[in-house]
């Protein structure tokens, strides 16, 4: 089997052209896989449908398939990043203001450049959309000879787009906490300065993946929007010289606060490399303003710890020689459920320190992770929060670090030692 695996900024995958895989016969495969952190902030808006990652794979070509694994994030280019914390503690409350203030939705620049794409779910909403809009049907009929209307997708592909923050001081303010957010991170749990930026994003950024700096850059913006588009063919099916075309496009601000994307590419002889994407993206936009100052230290602390999901992941799929992408996609979804599990517990731990630190000391942290329970990578959040208050956040780093299965295990393992931190 030859299969290559990708991630996100939610399918961030351009490539070329898969080409057939001797082992595996597939006809319309839908083989991106994102695994994003969906962080409660904007209730998706039906009116701008969603987008949605998607790779269209077809037989008769050698199978690359690409699953973004990573986690969502949204990372800007910048000046050099100077994590030394000042001596005076800054007061954030204002900075929570600003949050709770009405989202923006212009103006709008891009993030990346326009990728080939499929999405298997918009492609039906938007079929369904046509069958229903007679007029539109009507319309298409009249330019074209014959009674028998006959369509084909012609391209689909997506495009992200962010609101870049242009309000100075807000702009300023929130550059500066995830800054002392992170060095107050690196201090509390004594790991490495993964970035090489952290900054806001002025401007359009035609190739994140293109940097020549070692680390991480973290992307600073406002909002972030996907977009994907059809292209579509109509035509009589007695006269397929005259055609028309048609393009729709599916917008949506679907409110992820933040993501880092690993891609994982599946080889001969299953051979897996993981590919980390450069850049991550931190939103400065959410319904729960506390999930955006939690954002700089949970992505923070995936990147950190991911390098042992991945070597959990690479074990477990060796031994397990899958011949399907669904058996990949179960692997990659328990392992990041497990991460989320020990960077949630880790959450737990060192934000009331922190937002107490900087004047925010009314955090509803149970709150806020009670929030996550609605979505499926979070289904180990509790456990993961009890056992890291068992262990303490040094202990745990070690053994994730050390054997990320040694602490899945602790972490699936009956409560019998554990203190039930359940949060409502």
């Amino acid at each position: 089997m030859n299969l290559s695996i990708r991630c996100f900024v939610r399918k961030l995958l351009a490539g070329q052209p898969p080409r057939t895989a001797p082992t595996l016969q597939v006809g319309l495969l839908f083989a991106q896989l994102a695994v994003r952190r969906w962080m409660s902030v904007h209730s998706p808006n039906l009116a701008t449908q969603n987008y949605r990652q998607g790779a269209l794979f077809m037989a008769g070509k050698s199978i690359i398939s690409v699953l973004a694994i990573g986690i969502i994030c949204l990372i800007l280019s910048a000046p050099a990043l100077a994590l030394n914390a000042p001596a005076a503690k800054t007061n954030y409350a204002h900075l929570m203001d600003y949050i709770q203030e009405k989202d923006l939705s212009d103006p709008l620049i891009a993030f990346g450049g326009v990728e080939e794409d499929f999405d298997r779910r918009l492609n039906k909403e938007n079929l369904a959309y046509i069958n229903a809009n007679r007029d539109l049907l009507r319309k298409i009929q009249s330019r074209l000879s014959g009674d028998h209307l006959r369509w084909q997708l012609k391209s689909s592909f997506k495009q992200v787009w962010v609101v870049p923050e242009q309000r100075p001081e807000y702009a300023q303010l929130f550059e500066q906490y995830c800054r002392e957010a992170v060095a107050y991170l690196l201090r509390r749990t004594h790991l490495p300065n993964p970035y090489c930026s952290i900054a806001t994003l002025k401007g359009p950024l035609p190739n994140p993946r293109q940097t020549d700096q070692n680390g991480i850059a973290a992307y600073l913006v406002h909002n972030i929007a996907d977009e994907y588009v059809e292209e579509y063919l109509f035509f009589d099916q007695d006269d397929d010289h005259n055609k028309v075309k048609i393009k729709l496009s599916n917008r949506e601000f679907d409110g992820k606060v933040g993501c880092y994307t690993t891609r994982l590419k599946i080889g001969t002889d299953n051979q897996f490399e993981f590919i980390r994407e450069p850049f991550t993206v931190w939103q400065n936009s959410a319904q729960n303003p506390y999930n955006v100052l939690i954002v700089p230290i949970e992505e923070t602390l995936h990147i950190l710890l991911r390098s042992a999901t991945e070597q959990a992941m690479r074990d477990e799929l060796t031994q397990l020689k899958p011949e399907k992408l669904q058996e990949v996609k179960g692997v990659i979804d328990h392992w990041m459920a497990v991460e989320e599990a020990v960077v949630g517990g880790l959450v737990w731990q060192v934000m009331p320190d922190l937002l107490d630190q900087h004047g925010i000391s009314e955090s509803p942290m149970a709150q806020t992770m009670a929030e996550r329970h609605a979505h499926t990578q979070y289904r180990f959040l509790d456990k993961g929060i009890d056992l890291v208050t068992r262990l303490g956040v040094d202990k745990t780093i070690r053994l994730y670090q050390d054997s990320a299965k040694a602490f899945q295990t602790k972490l699936v393992a009956p409560p019998t030692e554990i203190v039930s931190t359940k949060i409502s």
